[in-house]
């Protein structure tokens, strides 16, 4: 798969994460926090390429298993 590929499903996914996150916090009663953590994550797969966003998930992942051994 292509880079531009991936960049603009990251893209639309992240938007249909960001709609969604709005319609819960209003409509279903999102805790400010739940709302906060789901923009977080829907502007992170909007705003960066993929290959970045899949290196930032892979330390973050790498930094919490380390921590539970």
């Amino acid at each position: 798969m292509k880079e531009i590929t991936k960049n603009i499903a990251t893209n639309i996914i992240g938007l249909i994460l960001l709609g969604f996150n709005i319609y819960e916090y209003y409509v279903d009663d999102f805790t400010l926090t739940e709302f906060i953590i789901g923009l977080c994550l829907s502007l992170g797969l909007f705003l960066f390429k993929a290959t970045e966003t899949k290196d930032w998930i892979r330390k973050a992942l790498e930094k919490l298993t380390n921590k539970n051994k």
